[in-house]
């Protein structure tokens, strides 16, 4: 029976796709729909292949790096000889990487990567299973979305600017009926997303095209480093252990498109004096869709972006944060330390590139300079004392982070997967700062 309406969904899907190719003239168009066409066959005849509760794949970073929430979850369940955990990427540096170090790992295209992604009853990933995976093959699996930050963005369901938003708003019945099978290829059979307290898990259904029920609180699992030292600490060079920090961590402006060169937005000569004075070190570590580089000539100022170190742990070393609209400050705030939220084209981001969840300045706790020479007031500011907004600190870390999350998640989370997703267990679970209990 289940075989038989999984044909017949992909028969529809045919039969309304050669209908309009039929009646659509335009011929970029006609490959598009072609495109979309042969991605939702492929992804519903994915569902037929039978799924393993033994194998667990693993993905991050749009498929091109090893860290965040999915990385610790699988270097923890890999202990466990009950599953075989595999890690799929799209980069071939990421896949002999763990391969040299002993784990499994296969590129998302590969024979091998096919298989276990056809043949997987779980995917554990950060972003979606579009970026992270090889997606036509997971129709018939289990999404576990740890998302990778809880910040002010909308995106996906919630952000009008997206391919998602537009066709579930399409007016046209034509268009959001066939846009939906399409948009049903960027989640899996059953989609779980990991929030961090109620009121971000308010706005998860929306975002991320969830049923309710399937929002669980549980945490961030890559923050457990903040209230640990591991072998890891080891990476980051002692001149940032060891010296005063400023971290810079910015966000991204519709994908790098609209980023300002970092030379207008910094007086590096200003801010290399400064630096010297105050007796800090300014680290940079721009987002990944950003580009540019910094002058080798300052003493003070030393450009990371082209490093491999884990942001987390910038941000564990750092002594005090300085970023935009990017979520790394909502995590930082776990650290109790002072934020400055330089956001010198705030009207320009928010027309241009995102939108937000919340008010900007309600939930921003530190100074918010537009100009540079404000910027660097508010540092100085910051810097002569740390107790500067403590109280707005701790209000806002209990919007984003609810207590039980406030604190290492990683057994807790390991434990859910395994008897609540994995093993189906009946028992009512509490999700609503999980205790994990079964």
């Amino acid at each position: 029976m289940h075989f038989n309406q999984q044909l017949l969904n992909i028969i529809q899907i045919i039969l309304l796709v050669m209908i309009l190719l039929s009646v659509n003239k335009n011929f970029s168009k006609c490959k598009l729909l072609l495109k979309r066409f042969i991605v939702v066959c492929i992804y519903y005849a994915s569902k037929l292949f039978p799924r393993s509760e033994k194998i667990i794949v693993f993905g991050a970073e749009n498929g091109m790096g090893f860290r965040g929430n999915p990385k610790y979850l699988f270097l923890e369940m890999t202990k466990n000889p009950e599953y075989r955990c595999i890690w799929i990427s799209k980069s071939g540096k990421v896949v002999k990487e763990l391969t040299d170090r002993g784990y499994t790992a296969y590129k998302h295209n590969s024979l091998k990567g096919i298989y276990y992604q056809l043949r997987t009853k779980l995917v554990i990933h950060s972003h979606s299973i579009n970026d992270d995976f090889y997606k036509v093959f997971l129709g018939g699996a289990i999404s576990y979305l740890t998302w990778h930050g809880v910040g002010l963005k909308k995106v996906w369901g919630a952000h009008s600017k997206t391919f998602s938003y537009k066709i579930l708003h399409h007016p046209s019945f034509i268009r959001r009926f066939f846009g939906k099978f399409v948009i049903k290829t960027n989640s899996a059979k059953i989609n779980y997303v990991v929030s961090t307290s109620p009121r971000v898990s308010s706005y998860y259904p929306e975002t991320f095209l969830v049923d309710k029920e399937n929002v669980i609180e549980l945490g961030q699992v890559r923050n457990d480093i903040f209230f640990q030292t591991s072998e890891e600490d080891d990476k980051i060079p002692d001149y940032i252990k060891k010296n005063k920090v400023i971290l810079y961590m910015p966000t991204h402006r519709n994908f790098g498109k609209l980023d300002k060169p970092i030379n207008l937005v910094f007086d590096f000569e200003k801010l290399d004096k400064f630096c010297e004075k105050m007796g800090y070190i300014f680290i940079v570590k721009r987002h990944m869709y950003s580009s540019g580089s910094i002058s080798k000539k300052y003493k003070h100022i030393i450009d990371v972006s082209d490093k491999s170190y884990d942001p987390q742990f910038l941000l564990k070393y750092a002594d005090l944060l300085v970023t935009d609209y990017s979520s790394c400050y909502t995590d930082y705030l776990l650290l109790d330390r002072p934020v400055v939220f330089y956001c010198y084209d705030l009207e320009m981001y928010l027309q241009k590139s995102n939108e937000m969840y919340f008010d900007y300045f309600d939930v921003t706790p530190g100074p918010k300079p537009s100009t540079f020479q404000d910027f660097l007031q508010s540092l100085q500011d910051m810097i002569e004392d740390h107790a500067i907004y403590r109280e707005e600190r701790e209000r806002v870390l209990n919007v984003f982070y609810s207590k039980e999350n406030q604190e290492m998640v990683l057994e807790k989370q390991v434990n859910y997967i395994h008897n609540y997703i994995l093993k189906g267990s009946k028992t009512k679970v509490h999700v609503k700062g999980t205790d994990a209990s079964f």
